[in-house]
């Protein structure tokens, strides 16, 4: 399995960005591109981990209950 990273723009449109093999360069390549988001414009920078992009875009655009309140994290 890899790790994918991808922007996230309004309305949950995903943007493919890379594929990393080891967690640290994904983590790093997270950082980096959220750190260096152009003024003005609003999305977000997510990895995941997947067997493949597809795998991976289905992850990313599932609709996830909340947690019960009071629930530890």
């Amino acid at each position: 399995m890899s790790y994918f990273v991808f922007k996230i723009h309004a309305q949950g449109r995903l943007e493919y960005l890379n594929e990393y093999q080891d967690y640290r360069p994904a983590r790093e390549a997270v950082r980096a591109a959220r750190n260096s988001t152009p003024e003005g414009e609003i999305y977000s920078v997510r990895l995941v981990h997947g067997n493949d992009q597809a795998h991976a875009e289905r992850l990313l655009s599932e609709k996830r209950e909340p947690r019960p309140l009071g629930e530890d994290s």
